[in-house]
C-alpha cells in the first residue's frame, strides 16, 4: 500500500523556473571552468587534458538532466500562443547542443587534442550560453 509520502505533487510554473535557473547557474559555472582549462589544453598542458576530460563528463551528465527536465517541463510554461513555435526551437537548440557534445567527446577520445577540440569547446559553451539566455527571455521571464 502507498503512503501519501511516495506521490510527488507536481511542480509549479515558479517553481519550474526557479529550478532552471538554478540549474542554469550551475552549469554556467561548470562552462567557465571547461573554458578556462581550453585555456591551457590549447598551450599543450597534458595534465590539462585530463582534467577538461574530467569536466566535460560532468558537464555531459548535468547538461543531459537538465536538457531532459527542460524538454519535460517547459511546453507547459509556454502558453502564450507561440508557445509551440518556442518548444520546438527550445528542442533543436537541445538536439544540435547533444550533437555537439557528442562530436567534442569523440575529439577528445582521439589520440590528437589541440585547436580542432579547444574550438569545439568553446562554440559548445557560447551555444549552451545562448541557450539559457534565450529561455531566461522567452520562456523564464514570464509570470
Amino acid at each position: 500500500m502507498n503512503s501519501g509520502s511516495d506521490i510527488q505533487t507536481p511542480e509549479t510554473p515558479d517553481e519550474v523556473r526557479s529550478r532552471i535557473r538554478s540549474e542554469h547557474a550551475q552549469i554556467s559555472a561548470l562552462l567557465a571552468r571547461v573554458e578556462a582549462l581550453t585555456e591551457r589544453v590549447g598551450k599543450e598542458d597534458a595534465e590539462a587534458v585530463l582534467a577538461l576530460r574530467d569536466e566535460l563528463q560532468t558537464l555531459g551528465k548535468v547538461l543531459l538532466e537538465h536538457l531532459h527536465y527542460e524538454e519535460y517541463q517547459l511546453p507547459s510554461l509556454a502558453t502564450d500562443g507561440k508557445g509551440d513555435a518556442v518548444v520546438g526551437g527550445m528542442l533543436e537548440e537541445h538536439k544540435g547542443q547533444r550533437e555537439l557534445f557528442d562530436r567534442i567527446i569523440h575529439d577528445l577520445d582521439e589520440t590528437e587534442v589541440g585547436a580542432k577540440l579547444v574550438t569545439g569547446v568553446r562554440e559548445l559553451a557560447r551555444a549552451i550560453r545562448d541557450d539559457m539566455e534565450h529561455e531566461e527571455q522567452e520562456l523564464l521571464s514570464k509570470p
